[in-house]
């Protein structure tokens, strides 16, 4: 998987805008593994890698990792902070997570994601309210993201499985150096 651009560290923030900016999820290949830490305190980091070990040791189920990236999705879209599916050298198999009523397909889709046709089919009765506490009234902050981080490299022979997993023309592949 080529990448688009390298960046440092210190440009991720930018990164993220001007890939959303063109309609693109930015997808952060982290050479020196620094990204994961830095959007621990910046975001809402959603350790899929974690989540697909506990499901492949039975430790959970899909329902649970299911619910529990729903979960981070509310919050993310309330807060307005970037949702960031940390996958560290694994692939996430999203097709297993899909659901329009859990993670909808068009999670990866800038335009189509912050649309409350689309994010209010994910929310449960008690959280479609408003910061006022109104029913009916939750909506986006116009600030949040959708962040994919993988410690690979841009180069590895693994990232054929990018292509299996995800629609690579939706996203913006970026090196950290």
């Amino acid at each position: 998987m080529e990448a688009t651009k390298t960046i440092n560290l210190t440009e991720l923030e930018t990164a993220i805008e001007d890939a959303w900016t063109e309609n693109k999820v930015p997808f952060f290949f982290d050479t020196q593994g620094n990204a994961e830490i830095f959007f621990k305190y910046k975001a809402n980091l959603v350790e899929l890698s974690r989540m697909q070990v506990a499901l492949a040791a039975e430790e959970t189920t899909v329902d649970d990792v299911k619910e529990k990236m729903r979960a981070q999705l509310v919050y993310s879209l309330k807060a307005g902070d970037a949702y960031v599916i940390f996958l560290d050298k694994l692939m996430g198999k999203f097709e297993d997570y899909y659901d329009e009523e859990c993670i909808p397909k068009e999670l990866f889709d800038p335009t189509e994601i912050v649309k409350p046709e689309i994010y209010k089919k994910i929310l449960k009765e008690d959280e479609d309210v408003d910061n006022f506490g109104n029913k009916g009234g939750f909506y986006h902050q116009e600030t949040f993201r959708v962040v994919v981080l993988s410690t690979r490299t841009p180069d590895s022979e693994d990232n054929s499985d990018i292509a299996e997993h995800l629609e690579p023309e939706k996203f913006e592949f970026i090196k950290i150096e």
